[in-house]
């Protein structure tokens, strides 16, 4: 498979991917707040990217980490504020 192929794949994934999270988290909020599908949808990405990404970037210290994460926390947070404020 050449990679202009493999670049499609795997963007269809992810885009399937990202639409089914939509559909599960309005599925949840009828049970868990919005916050508690926040801290675990990040746990769960942070761990399925870590897995995937460990041998392809060299470790650049914690400064890094914490930008990525706040950025991340930022938007999943954004999003959830969004979804609560629509659906009280």
């Amino acid at each position: 498979m050449n990679e202009e192929v493999k670049g499609h794949v795997l963007a269809m994934l992810t885009i399937f991917i990202w639409g089914t999270t939509f559909v599960s988290t309005k599925l949840l909020l009828s049970d868990f707040s919005p916050i508690e599908i926040l801290f675990c949808r990040f746990f769960i990405g942070l761990i399925a990217l870590s897995l995937l990404v460990f041998k392809r970037f060299r470790w650049t210290g914690w400064r890094r980490e914490l930008i990525l994460s706040i950025v991340g926390l930022c938007g999943v947070t954004l999003y959830f504020l969004w979804i609560s404020l629509e659906h009280p």
